[in-house]
């Protein structure tokens, strides 16, 4: 049984866009697809972790179509997915990938997957102002997070305030109290270290047409120099990511 899981997080109730993730964004292919695509490479086994909400039966068949795994469980706790999951597959060092980023950089995976074994609880990018990559626009990255720390942010989020809003995120909790644990953020790549101008995930329909556009000048696994060179040369696409921007920092 894996040590290592990558587990994909994805449903269909969006609510500022239900069904991005299968809806077809380029060449009649999905978000996921394009995600799959990309993790065959990997070699390291990866699961689509979705709820056990009707209606995200359609993942699961999309799930059955192309030959991955599927597991479904809590909907709106999905750390406590994320555990179910993890105990399930008997993985101890988890990657999480956000299903809405159609740009994923997946190269950090076998570093963080390193680093979780040798006691980091969790490790992802930061920004120049030390900001989880997961809390910026960028959409590009993943993040690496242990089975053990997100038992003991379930024990620690029992009779906590905000018990439900860390249990949707998942791994917030952790990453903000690095005093309970082992948090590592490495700064992201010089290229992007410093944009916050740069949008790539998907969450509104503007985000989808912006990120099809996109998709029509570069591959998904395109490498994010590139990525970041096209989006400057493209006031277009430049101008609703910065329009997304400002919509949810407002």
């Amino acid at each position: 049984m894996p040590r290592n899981l990558i587990i994909i997080q994805a449903r269909l109730s969006s609510t500022r866009l239900p069904g991005k993730v299968l809806k077809p964004l380029i060449e009649e292919k999905c978000l996921l697809d394009l995600q799959i695509e990309a993790l065959k490479k990997l070699d390291i086994p990866f699961v689509l972790a979705t709820s056990s909400n009707q209606a995200d039966d359609l993942l699961e068949a999309w799930a059955q179509k192309n030959q991955v795994e599927c597991f479904r469980g809590e909907e709106y706790n999905v750390l406590q997915r994320f555990i179910d999951c993890a105990e399930h597959y008997s993985a101890k060092q988890l990657i999480r990938v956000c299903s809405d980023n159609p740009f994923l950089q997946f190269g950090q995976v076998s570093h963080y997957i390193n680093e979780l074994s040798n006691g980091a609880d969790y490790i992802s990018f930061c920004n120049a102002d030390g900001t989880p990559a997961i809390r910026t626009h960028w959409g590009l990255f993943v993040e690496g997070v242990s089975l053990s720390a997100l038992k003991r942010a379930s024990d620690l989020l029992v009779n906590h305030a905000q018990k439900d809003f860390y249990s949707e995120h998942v791994t917030n909790f952790i990453y903000g109290n690095p005093n309970e644990f082992n948090v590592v953020l490495e700064e992201a790549p010089s290229a992007i270290l410093h944009r916050n101008d740069l949008r790539f995930t998907i969450d509104t329909p503007a985000d989808f047409e912006n990120m099809h556009s996109l998709l029509q000048l570069a591959n998904s696994n395109a490498r994010l120099e590139q990525l970041i060179q096209l989006v400057d040369a493209n006031p277009s696409i430049k101008m609703v990511m910065r329009e997304g921007i400002d919509q949810f920092n407002k």
